[in-house]
C-alpha cells in the first residue's frame, strides 16, 4: 500500500525558492564545503533531469498473459536536497503522481537560471573546503525561520517543535494545523500528535497529553515485556524457520518466485516499534543480547519522559512569532 506524501505546485515552488536562497548565500559568502557542493549538485542535476522511459530489464510476463511487473520504467525530475547519510533534506519525485497539479514548464520559466547556477556551482569544485562551514560564515537560518513563521502566522508544535500554521478548527481557536501526515488512497495517516493543540508558546497541553497517552503507557508495556529465555527460544526458532523458508524460496522456479513474497526477516520487535532489532545475521542469539536490546529501548523512553517533564517544568508563556513581530512594529511606530 502506498503511503507517499502528496504535494502541490505551490509547495514545490516554495521548496525550490528556499533551496536557491541558501545557494545564493553560499555563493555570496565565497566559501563552499564538500557537503554543500554535493547537496546542490544533486539539487540541480535532479531538478534539470529529463523524463525518460526505458525497458525494464527485470520485466517478466506471466504465462497466462498478464504482466507480473511493469514492462517500462521511468525516471523523472526530482526535488533533491539530501545532504548526507542522515538524509537531511527532501526527495520529491516530480510527476503528477506525487504532485497532481505539477507544471514543470512553469517551474522552469519561474527559475530560468537553473542551468547557469549549476554551471557556476561546478566551476567552484576546485575551491571546495573540507569540514563544516566556519561559525562566522554561517547563515542565521533560525532567524529566517522565525521571520517566515511570523509572516505566515505559524507557531511551534509542542511535539515536533517545528513551525506550523495556526487555524481555527471545530470551535478551537488558534490551534496547530494538521501536519506530519502521509496521504494514500484517499486517507491520511501519521498526523503529528501535536496537531490540534495550542502552540508550545501558549500551552504545555500537547506534551502533557503525549506523556499521559503515549509515553508512560508505552514504558509500562515495555517493562512488562522484559525478555525471558522463552522469548529467546521463540526468536531462535523464528531464525531457523526463516533460513529454511528462504532456502525454499530461492529453490522455486523463477515464475513462482515472481508471485511468492520473500519471507519476513526475523526481528526482535518491542511495543511501539515499527522496525525491530534485525536477527537475520546474528550468530548467537542469547538472553544477554536480547535483554541488552530491551534495556536500551526502555532507557530511551525513560530519557524522553524525563526530557518532556523537564521541558514542561521549565515552560514559560511566550508570544508567537507573529505577536513578537507585531510588538516590535508597535514599538517603533
Amino acid at each position: 500500500m502506498r503511503r507517499d506524501r502528496i504535494y502541490n505546485q505551490e509547495q514545490i515552488v516554495g521548496f525550490i525558492k528556499e533551496a536557491l536562497e541558501e545557494f545564493t548565500y553560499i555563493i555570496d559568502s565565497k566559501y563552499i564545503t564538500k557537503s554543500e557542493f554535493t547537496k546542490f549538485n544533486k539539487f540541480f542535476k535532479n531538478l534539470l533531469r529529463q523524463t525518460k522511459k526505458k525497458k525494464n530489464p527485470y520485466y517478466y510476463p506471466k504465462y497466462d498473459g498478464n504482466i507480473s511487473n511493469e514492462e517500462f520504467v521511468y525516471t523523472y525530475p526530482a526535488f533533491h536536497t539530501y545532504e548526507d547519510a542522515k538524509c537531511t533534506g527532501k526527495y520529491i519525485t516530480l510527476n503528477t503522481e506525487y504532485v497532481p497539479d505539477l507544471d514543470l514548464k512553469a517551474i522552469y520559466r519561474q527559475f530560468p537560471l537553473l542551468i547557469e547556477n549549476h554551471e557556476l556551482l561546478l566551476s567552484l569544485k576546485p575551491f571546495i573546503k573540507p569540514g563544516r562551514r566556519p561559525k562566522n560564515l554561517e547563515k542565521d537560518y533560525e532567524a529566517e525561520r522565525i521571520k517566515k513563521a511570523a509572516l505566515e502566522n505559524k507557531a511551534t508544535c509542542g511535539i515536533c517543535h517545528d513551525y506550523w500554521e495556526l487555524v481555527d478548527y471545530h470551535g478551537k481557536q488558534n490551534i496547530i494545523a494538521d501536519h506530519g501526515f502521509n496521504i494514500a488512497l484517499g486517507y491520511r495517516d501519521n498526523i503529528c500528535f501535536g496537531a490540534r493543540y495550542k502552540s508550545w508558546e501558549k500551552s504545555t497541553e500537547s506534551k502533557v497529553e503525549y506523556l499521559k497517552i503515549i509515553l508512560k503507557p508505552l514504558l509500562k508495556t515495555v517493562i512488562e515485556s522484559k525478555p525471558s529465555q522463552g522469548t529467546v527460544d521463540a526468536l531462535v526458532k523464528w531464525v531457523s524457520k526463516y533460513e529454511e523458508t528462504k532456502e525454499n524460496w530461492y529453490n522455486l522456479p523463477r515464475e513462482e518466485r515472481m508471485n511468492t513474497p520473500f519471507p519476513d526477516r526475523p526481528q526482535y520487535k518491542l511495543p511501539g516499534q515499527r522496525v525491530g532489532y534485525d536477527l537475520a545475521n546474528v550468530k548467537n542469539i542469547n538472553l544477554s543480547l536480547i535483554t541488552e536490546v530491551w534495556f536500551k529501548y526502555k532507557s530511551e523512553i525513560e530519557s524522553q519522559i524525563k526530557r518532556f517533564e523537564k521541558q514542561i517544568a521549565e515552560w514559560v508563556l511566550k508570544p508567537t512569532p507573529k505577536e513578537k513581530q507585531q510588538t516590535m512594529e508597535d514599538k517603533y511606530e
